[in-house]
């Protein structure tokens, strides 16, 4: 067990000199942006999050529902509703963008769920015969 301890000590100080280096103020320095061939308006609306498009898509619909008056507002309405109803689908789905990945500890995937409740009732049953 302490030779185990000892290797992983080992190689954590064997790496630290891969640190990337601080300033004084203790902070990492900033991140370089990657150079994007893309202009001004695809960089906007890459910054443009489902979350907002939904919300825009819902005042929209609430306007329109009160501005029934004004000509277009039935269009308006349709079509608020379409985009929300697509972001939201899209923000439930998940997809590429989503913020899942697998947890690793030193290159090994990590399983952090806990043990099933059939697992449970078995280990509870087998403490159970012991006592």
């Amino acid at each position: 067990m302490a030779d185990r301890i000892e290797r992983e000590i080992e190689e954590i100080l064997k790496k630290i000199d891969n640190f990337p280096d601080r300033s004084k103020s203790g902070r990492p320095p900033p991140r370089r942006q990657p150079p994007s061939g893309g202009g001004v308006l695809q960089r906007w609306l890459a910054r443009i999050s489902l979350r907002k498009v939904m919300m825009w898509a819902l005042f929209a619909v609430i306007v329109a529902f009160f501005m029934r008056g004004i000509p277009g507002a039935y269009w308006l309405l349709i079509g608020a509703l379409v985009v929300f109803v697509t972001a939201f689908i899209l923000s439930t789905r998940g997809g590429p963008s989503a913020n899942r990945y697998e947890k690793r500890w030193r290159g090994q995937p990590l399983d952090l769920s806990g043990p099933s409740w059939p697992d449970r009732i078995k280990a509870f049953l087998k403490g159970k015969k012991r006592a």
